[in-house]
């Protein structure tokens, strides 16, 4: 018993790391291209966009949108990523550095729990 809790420990470090930090970009269906680096870790991940916008993919029509907390959860809030400084967001797309650490610490907590079951168990 004590080498499948060792096991299933070791297994859980093994695939924990953080984002691949280089730096990527992608087409819009516009033609539009983004620069963006993905952050987070086995918890919570996410794109950034070199000027700080929180970006992430929505395959129903393949762009990059802003993100939104929805139900506990990074989503993508259907309003598409544009650029332009002179573009002005609706708050529902604007999502702040401290929602998101918020929201990561929320799925570190969850995370724990469940650890902590199935060790228990």
């Amino acid at each position: 018993m004590k080498y499948i809790i060792t096991f299933a420990l070791l297994t859980q470090i093994l695939f924990s790391a953080p984002a691949f930090p280089g730096k990527h970009t992608f087409t819009q269906p516009d033609g539009t291209v983004v620069e963006y680096q993905n952050r987070g870790d086995e918890y919570l991940h996410w794109s950034e966009t070199k000027n700080g916008d929180i970006v992430l993919y929505n395959e129903d029509n393949a762009r990059l949108e802003y993100a939104t907390i929805k139900d506990g959860n990074l989503k993508p809030s259907g309003n598409r990523y544009q650029q332009s400084s002179k573009v002005k967001r609706s708050s529902a797309s604007q999502l702040s550095k401290k929602d998101l650490e918020t929201l990561y610490q929320l799925k570190r907590k969850e995370r724990s729990k469940h650890i902590d079951y199935q060790t228990a168990h």
